[in-house]
C-alpha cells in the first residue's frame, strides 16, 4: 500500500487546531513573519522572466503563454529586453477580448449569485412576466404563425368554436425586429379589454394595464409575449446552459457589469452606486416587465430597447458588434424600469410620509433582478452583499452566553451575534419579493410594497386573512415587527400606518460599519455605506490582488499593505485596469519560491 503525502503550507500548525504551538520547522519550511512594509512578507527571489511571463498570462487570461509567445521572448535579448517584452505583452493583452471573458469569470466566481429559483416546476423561473408564444405547426391552417402557448389551442386552426375565423396580425416581433411575425387567436387582440378570470369567474380586464392575461393581446411589437423555438415551451429561458435564455442572463449580469466596467475604465463604485447596467434585449425585458406591472403603461410603446438603431451608440462588451440583440450593451435602468429611480439621494420615511413611494434608486448589481430574485429574502441580501462587496465575515462565536430570544433576532438570544451586523444591512432590501407561481416565465408577480399605484393592500394583509396568507405577505407577518433593528419603528406608527413596516433605511440611532445613513433609501443607502466605510474599496482590492498574485491580503496581520495598495487603487481612480497593470509591474508579482 502506497504511502499517503500531503502537502502542508507554512502555517506554523500541521493537523493541529487553532492555539496549538509547534515548531515551523517541523512542517518543512519556515514561516515569513508578519509584514510591516509594502512587500507582503514574500521572499525576495527574483523569478526569471519566462516565469514572470506565465503567470501575466495566468492571471490575465486565465492560460499559459503559447509555444510562439515563448520563443518571442527568448528572441527579444537580454533580461532587460525581455522584461520590455513582458510588460509589452501586459499592455496588449489588457485591452485585448480574453482579458474581458477573466474579469467576467472572476466576477462570476466571486459573486456566486444562483440562478433565478424556480417558482414551481421546471420551466417556470418566473421573472420573465410575459405570456409564451409558440409556432403553429406546418401541418395546420395558420403554419408559421405565432399562437399562446396555454388557453388558445385551436388558434391554430384558423377558426373559432362558433365557425369565425379568428384574429391575426402582423407585427415587427421585439424578438426579432426587423422581420414579420403573424399572431393569431387571442395573441392578435389588439383591444384595450379583455376578459381574465377570478376566482373562476370571468371578469373584465384592461389590457393595457393587466398585460396578456384572458383574452387580452400581446400588446404593441408582441410586447407583454416572448417567443419560444424550440420543442418543450419555457425550456428556452429556462435552462442555465442556454447562453442567451433570460434564466441565466439574469443570473450573469452582475458579473457582466463589473467586467464591462474593467473594459471601459469605468470607477468600480458604479458596480453597487450606479443608475445604469448592461443586457442584451432578452434580458432589458424584464426591467421593461416589471415597469409595466406596476402600472407604467407608456413602456408598452417604447421600443428603445430592442430596436437596434435606437441602441447602436452604447458601449457594448468586445465580444459583440454595436447594435447587436444579444451585446451585453450600457443601458439606463431608470429608462427601463421607472421604479429604480434615476435619484440619488431619494429620502422616504413610512413613519411619517402616507403618499405613495416613487421607487428605489437603482444600485447597480444590487437592483439586478438576478441578485434580488436570486436571494429571496432580505436577510439573505443582505448577508450576502456584506460578504462579497464588504468582504464581510458572518462567523459564530463560541463560548458565549446571550439573554433570551423572544422576537427579535437582532437584540436577543444567541442569532443576534450576526443579527446586529447583518439587520442594518438587511433593512435595505425590503421592497421586492414574489407572489406566486409562474408558467414558462408568465404568471408570478414581483412585488414591490408601497410603490406606486399598484403595490398596496387593504390593512387585513396584516393579519393574514385570504388571499394574504401566503409567501411574501405571511413572511412580512412574522419578521417585520415594530420595535425591531428590522422594523425600527414604534407599534403606534404601524397601526397608523401598516406599510410602515417596510422601512428600508438605516435610523441614525443605528450604524452599518461605523456608518451613519444619510436617508437614502433601498439598495443604495447600503450601497453608499460600504463606500464610506472603506469597505468596498478594500474588498475590490483584495480580490483584484488574489486575482493577479495569486492570493488574498490578510486584513489583520497584513493591515498596512492594504491600506497601501487600497490608496493606489484610489488614486488610480478606482477603475481596475490601470491598477492591475501596476500590480504586474510590482517587486511581489516579479517574485516567487
Amino acid at each position: 500500500m502506497l504511502p499517503v503525502v500531503v502537502w502542508l503550507g507554512c502555517t506554523g500548525t500541521v493537523g493541529g487546531r487553532p492555539g496549538d504551538t509547534q515548531d515551523p520547522a517541523d512542517s518543512g519550511c519556515v514561516e515569513p513573519p508578519p509584514s510591516e512594509g509594502v512587500d507582503g512578507g514574500e521572499r525576495p527571489d527574483t523569478l526569471a522572466p519566462s516565469r514572470v511571463l506565465r503567470r501575466a498570462s495566468l492571471a490575465l487570461r486565465g492560460t499559459p503563454p503559447t509555444d510562439d509567445e515563448y520563443a518571442a521572448l527568448e528572441a527579444a535579448g537580454d533580461a532587460t529586453a525581455q522584461q520590455a517584452y513582458v510588460d509589452a505583452f501586459v499592455d496588449q493583452t489588457l485591452h485585448d477580448p480574453v482579458f474581458y471573458r477573466t474579469m467576467f469569470e472572476q466576477a462570476r466566481d466571486w459573486f456566486n449569485i444562483p440562478l433565478v429559483p424556480s417558482t414551481a416546476d421546471a420551466p417556470e423561473y418566473g421573472v420573465q412576466q410575459q405570456r409564451a408564444l409558440m409556432p403553429c405547426p406546418a401541418s395546420s391552417a395558420k403554419a408559421g404563425a405565432w399562437r399562446y402557448f396555454r388557453g388558445d389551442t385551436a388558434a391554430c386552426d384558423g377558426v373559432k368554436a362558433d365557425g369565425t375565423p379568428v384574429a391575426e396580425i402582423s407585427i415587427e416581433p421585439w424578438w426579432a425586429p426587423g422581420t414579420t411575425a403573424r399572431l393569431v387567436g387571442l395573441a392578435a387582440n389588439v383591444a384595450n379589454t379583455g376578459v381574465g378570470s377570478e376566482n373562476g369567474n370571468p371578469v373584465p380586464v384592461d389590457c393595457v394595464k393587466s398585460g396578456p392575461v384572458g383574452t387580452c393581446g400581446c400588446g404593441p411589437n408582441g410586447i407583454s409575449c416572448h417567443a419560444d423555438y424550440q420543442q418543450y415551451t419555457g425550456f428556452e429561458d429556462y435552462l442555465p446552459y442556454a447562453e442567451q435564455g433570460q434564466r441565466r442572463l439574469v443570473s450573469e449580469e452582475p458579473a457582466r457589469l463589473y467586467a464591462h466596467l474593467v473594459w471601459h475604465d469605468r470607477p468600480m463604485t458604479d458596480l453597487i452606486l450606479g443608475s445604469y447596467s448592461v443586457g442584451p434585449s432578452n434580458l432589458q425585458a424584464a426591467y421593461v416587465m416589471q415597469g409595466l406591472a406596476g402600472g407604467m403603461s407608456d413602456l408598452r410603446t417604447d421600443d428603445s430597447w430592442w430596436r437596434p438603431e435606437r441602441f447602436s451608440s452604447a458601449p457594448v462588451d468586445p465580444l459583440h458588434s454595436p447594435g447587436d440583440p444579444k451585446a451585453w450593451r450600457e443601458f439606463q435602468v431608470p429608462a427601463r424600469n421607472p421604479f429604480l429611480l434615476a435619484d440619488r439621494d431619494y429620502r422616504y420615511d413610512p413613519r411619517s410620509v402616507t403618499t405613495p413611494m416613487r421607487g428605489i434608486p437603482a444600485a447597480g448589481m444590487l437592483t439586478t433582478a438576478g441578485f434580488l430574485s436570486g436571494y429571496p429574502r432580505e436577510r439573505v441580501r443582505g448577508a450576502r452583499a456584506l460578504e462579497t462587496l464588504a468582504c464581510e465575515v458572518l462567523a459564530p462565536p463560541m463560548g458565549q452566553k446571550f439573554n433570551e430570544y423572544r422576537r427579535d433576532p437582532g437584540s436577543e438570544g444567541p442569532c443576534q451575534h450576526c443579527h446586529r451586523r447583518l439587520d442594518p444591512a438587511a433593512i435595505h432590501f425590503k421592497r421586492y419579493a414574489k407572489l406566486g407561481s409562474a408558467s414558462e416565465g408568465f404568471g408570478a408577480e414581483y412585488l414591490m410594497p408601497g410603490v406606486g399605484t399598484k403595490w398596496h393592500w387593504p390593512v387585513r394583509w396584516r393579519q393574514g386573512v385570504y388571499p394574504y396568507g401566503v409567501d411574501p405577505f405571511s413572511h412580512w407577518n412574522r419578521w417585520y415587527v415594530a420595535d425591531t433593528k428590522l422594523t425600527p419603528i414604534t407599534p403606534a406608527q404601524e397601526q397608523a400606518n401598516p406599510e410602515a413596516v417596510f422601512i428600508d433605511f438605516l435610523p441614525p440611532d443605528q450604524t452599518l460599519l461605523g456608518q451613519v445613513s444619510d436617508g437614502t433609501v433601498g439598495p443604495l443607502g447600503f450601497a453608499k455605506l460600504i463606500v464610506a466605510a472603506g469597505a468596498f474599496d478594500k474588498c475590490v482590492v483584495r480580490h483584484l490582488h488574489a486575482q493577479v498574485l495569486g492570493r488574498d491580503i490578510d486584513p489583520a496581520t497584513e493591515a498596512g499593505y492594504l491600506d497601501t495598495e487600497v490608496s493606489r487603487y484610489i488614486a488610480g481612480g478606482r477603475k481596475v485596469r490601470p491598477y492591475i497593470k501596476s500590480l504586474t509591474q510590482s517587486e511581489l508579482f516579479r517574485r516567487g519560491r
